[in-house]
């Protein structure tokens, strides 16, 4: 939809005509490297699975595990599937992570995002075929459902400011370091697939919710983020109330869909995520962090890591957090191995976003296929100012 002029290939298929396609135009045309858009999806597994037998380097992009100002450039895969999904960086090196370079910082790209995401979709739902359908990573959506959802999530974001601000004075002023923060994802992230361990948000709201009322200090507020994205699509404020009353916690519980994450987090006892990339910011931040999916920051070092959902109970006082300089050391090694100045849909990033690409295969190719690592970059101030 986005691809402009003569060079572009049209595909509509199978998975298994996909799989042949691909191998086919990869394999005669001599392409040095194959470049996605996540690692997730059917079709990416596939071109995956063929370039690793054709010898071709697979890079995969994916928003930037800290915003704004960087994107993420991975070989092979991203997120659990990242090359350094569960691993700590090394003591060679040290002192390098702890260099303070900045990425760059632009303008917020949310609206265009979101323009970018209900244009894809409203396209696809009118143009699509059958066939096609069946290699989406996300169900059909109709149009005018879609664009009923997305003109509730705008009407909800200025509906709420008030409310929304309002919440957020009561919380820093009265509750300061007395809340727990849950963000949501978006409810059909790939994410929340087989990376979530069963988990989604309505799991993770009702476990949340039971677990806090029977565990966590009374004194203590409970905290849902619902992601902005999900604003307009989202029924889980009507979710959240209704177990919150049944647990008799529903004083004690608050609802958030806009407001800066990031100042949230910063002021919090402690975060509950299945996988989000919100956890950086908790560790960044310095509180405890409880994570219950395949998060590629998921470390017993790093965070209290739930296999079973009764485990829960016992993260509202465990109250572990990893000292400041293995946190500062972990994030700025993500930066260093994952991450690269650019942003996919402001306009100033995305030619910067190009030129980072650009680097990294010439990298990958300098290396003899092998990823040469860029120079370690600081993003603690970053994160300070992520949403």
């Amino acid at each position: 939809m986005f691809a402009r002029g003569g060079k572009s290939l049209h595909f509509s298929g199978t998975a298994d005509v996909w799989r042949d396609w691909f191998t086919e135009i990869v394999g005669e045309h001599g392409f040095d490297h194959v470049v996605l858009f996540g690692c997730e999806r059917e079709i990416h597994k596939i071109a995956i699975e063929q370039c690793a037998t054709l010898n071709i380097p697979v890079l995969s992009l994916e928003e930037g595990y800290i915003r704004p100002g960087f994107v993420t450039m991975e070989v092979g895969g991203n997120n659990w599937r990242s090359p350094i999904a569960g691993l700590l960086p090394s003591d060679k090196d040290d002192e390098k992570r702890r260099e303070r370079t900045r990425g760059t910082n632009f303008p917020s790209s949310f609206g265009a995002m979101a323009t970018y995401a209900f244009t894809y979709f409203s396209v696809r739902g009118v143009f699509s075929t059958l066939s096609e359908r069946k290699l989406f990573h996300k169900h059909k959506r109709s149009l005018a459902p879609e664009a009923f959802y997305w003109i509730k999530n705008y009407y909800r974001k200025f509906r709420n400011l008030g409310s929304n601000y309002r919440t957020m004075e009561r919380l820093l002023e009265h509750h300061d370091k007395k809340y727990y923060i849950v963000p949501l994802q978006v409810h059909d992230d790939s994410q929340l697939g087989a990376a979530a361990s069963g988990w989604n948000n309505q799991k993770l709201i009702l476990k949340s919710i039971v677990s806090f009322a029977r565990n966590a200090p009374p004194t203590h507020q409970l905290v849902f983020k619902i992601h902005p994205m999900e604003r307009g699509h989202s029924q889980d404020k009507q979710f959240i109330r209704q177990v919150g009353v049944l647990n008799n916690v529903s004083d004690r519980i608050h609802i958030l869909d806009s407001g800066s994450l990031g100042l949230m987090t910063r002021h919090a006892a402690g975060m509950v995520t299945i996988n989000s990339t919100s956890g950086l910011s908790a560790l960044q931040h310095g509180i405890p962090l409880a994570v219950l999916g395949q998060a590629f920051y998921r470390h017993p070092a790093l965070a209290f890591c739930v296999n079973k959902g009764i485990e829960l109970d016992s993260f509202w006082s465990s109250g572990h957090v990893a000292p400041v300089a293995q946190r500062r050391d972990y994030l700025n090694w993500i930066a260093q191995e994952c991450l690269h100045p650019g942003d996919y849909y402001a306009y100033e990033g995305i030619e910067v976003a190009v030129n980072s690409l650009l680097e990294k295969l010439r990298a990958v190719d300098a290396a003899g296929r092998v990823v040469e690592l860029p120079e370690a970059s600081n993003v603690m101030p970053l994160l300070a100012q992520s949403q």
